[in-house]
């Protein structure tokens, strides 16, 4: 999963000037969704990743998830 974390931050590096970090991380999560890892956790690992990048990230309010 973390990897998949890594690309699709730097695939998203090039498209928006900000990343959105729920979105980006509700994004990942719908392909792992059969390891039902929580939301926040990939969350995290997307801040954490883009800031280490020096990529600028947005925390935007997480929405009810609906699986």
């Amino acid at each position: 999963m973390q990897h998949a974390v890594e690309t699709t931050v730097r695939s998203k590096i090039d498209e928006v000037a900000v990343l959105d970090v729920n979105a980006t991380a509700e994004e990942i999560r719908r392909i792992f969704a059969e390891r039902n890892v929580a939301l926040e956790d990939i969350a995290t690992s997307v801040a954490r990743f883009a800031t280490q990048c020096g990529y600028p990230v947005e925390l935007v309010a997480f929405a009810p998830q609906r699986d």
